[in-house]
């Protein structure tokens, strides 16, 4: 009986000792880890890609008057029709031309004793399209204004499918915040141990043409003269930060 007593507190004392030991190695661990979270360095790296867009974005409005709202909205809505069939016609899709605005709103106005008497009725109705063939960009919003468009604007150029141009700036990023790193290194004396954070983001800045189209100049676009629309190039920036332990 004595020896079976003695195993077993032989037994508990060596696995007293084993949780002891297991206890100190974490603890030892969480120090030496803390020790590096405690001594940190962050990088930032930045890498631009330049690329030729493929799709125009544009703004096209027609706005109607009128004391009689009947009358205002039969001719509105034959102009945007009008439009509509036009650019249909030039090659822009269907699911390219979307209206984004209709409203329909009384213009009033005002005696010296306040009265309120209708002067006119405004029936506003906005298309947002999508031009992906770049050359007929100028035709067609020379054509929309021929047709009845009196404002024009927001016109951008983007590119439709971004994501291998962001991965490519976000490679040579990736790459600057290492050579920077590296630099680092050498200056301050310290080796960098391990990656302990990492962010990115990437920024598109798009060029917006605004067209303020008054009368004289839809007249003239409407003559025969095409608007000339020069594209250039988007810039893609992609910026990425990483974060270091350092000893």
């Amino acid at each position: 009986m004595k020896i079976l007593e003695n195993k077993f507190f032989q037994f508990l004392i060596f696995v007293l000792v084993i949780m002891i030991i297991a206890f100190f190695a974490v603890n030892i661990n969480k120090q030496a880890t803390a020790g590096e979270d405690n001594n940190l360095i962050s990088v930032t790296g930045t890498g631009d890609v330049y690329t030729t867009p493929d799709v125009g974005v544009v703004d096209i409005s027609v706005v109607t008057e009128k004391v009689d709202i009947s009358s205002a909205m039969q001719e509105n809505t034959q102009k945007m029709n009008d439009i509509i069939s036009f650019i249909k016609g030039e090659g822009v899709d269907e699911k390219d031309i979307k209206t984004t605005n209709f409203s329909i709103n009384p213009i009033y106005q005002y005696d010296r004793n306040g009265k309120r008497s209708l002067v006119d009725y405004e029936i506003s109705q906005n298309l947002n399209i999508k031009i992906r063939d770049l050359t007929k960009v100028g035709d067609i919003l020379s054509g929309a204004t021929a047709k009845g468009a009196n404002s024009v604007g927001d016109l951008s150029f983007t590119v439709d499918n971004d994501d291998q141009i962001k991965e490519n700036a976000k490679t040579l990023a990736i790459a600057d915040a290492k050579a920077k790193a590296k630099t680092l290194e050498k200056a301050l004396g310290v080796k960098f141990i391990k990656i302990v954070n990492y962010s990115e983001s990437s920024y598109t800045p798009t060029p917006i043409y605004n067209y303020a189209m008054d009368q004289k100049v839809m007249s003239t676009s409407a003559g025969g003269s095409s608007l000339t629309i020069e594209t250039g190039q988007n810039k893609i920036t992609s910026t990425v930060t990483i974060t270091y332990s350092i000893k």
